[in-house]
């Protein structure tokens, strides 16, 4: 069984967009989607995977975004990698314009052509598009997402990690590898078109 998960905020607002392709995926005998309501997407994330493996038959977390949407045939795709941490991309807004992995320290940025056409590892990822396999989960520590917080710097930046680079840094810790297939290039909504 893979369940997808979608962290929303108090409100409960998902992209119509989202909502539609994460019912189409759950049509399928054995994927069910649902959603964790919290104020962060690290609590969402951490909330909906407790929860999921509570049921034996979990065998995949998909990590959506309320406003993120994969082209046709991804959750396919990603599965077939068989590997315990896979990602698409997305298009994402830091102090400029990003791709939603690090090579290195940074987020990788938009202007830079992407190197490959095909799955390769990175060091970091965001928490969207994200299929993560039970094992993975069980392994890691609890929480699997969440920000790790500091002194408020001169920037203002008062956080050391987002909730998905500790997810990042935790399963490097474990021994996973981080993969991506830049070739998967979803839809961001809140941020803009591609």
């Amino acid at each position: 069984m893979i369940v997808i998960g979608v962290p929303v905020d108090k409100d409960f607002t998902i992209d119509v967009r989202t909502a539609a392709y994460c019912s189409a995926e759950a049509s399928h005998p054995d994927v069910r989607w649902g959603y964790a309501s919290s104020r962060d997407a690290g609590v969402g994330r951490s909330t909906f995977a407790y929860h999921a493996l509570k049921d034996p038959t979990v065998t995949h977390l998909y990590f959506m975004d309320y406003d993120v949407v994969p082209p046709k045939g991804t959750l396919q795709k990603l599965l077939g990698y068989d590997l315990p941490i896979v990602a698409g991309i997305y298009p994402m807004q830091t102090n400029q314009q990003v791709w939603s992995f690090k090579c290195g320290s940074e987020w990788y940025p938009r202007h830079r052509k992407i190197l490959t056409d095909r799955l390769c590892e990175v060091n970091c990822l965001a928490g969207s598009t994200l299929l993560v396999k039970r094992e993975v989960l069980e392994k890691l520590p609890n929480p699997p997402f969440k920000i790790k917080y500091k002194e408020v710097t001169d920037e203002g930046r008062c956080y050391d990690e987002g909730e998905d680079e500790y997810f990042s840094r935790i399963a490097r810790e474990a021994g996973y590898k981080l993969m991506v297939d830049p070739t998967i290039i979803c839809k961001h909504y809140n941020y803009g078109e591609i």
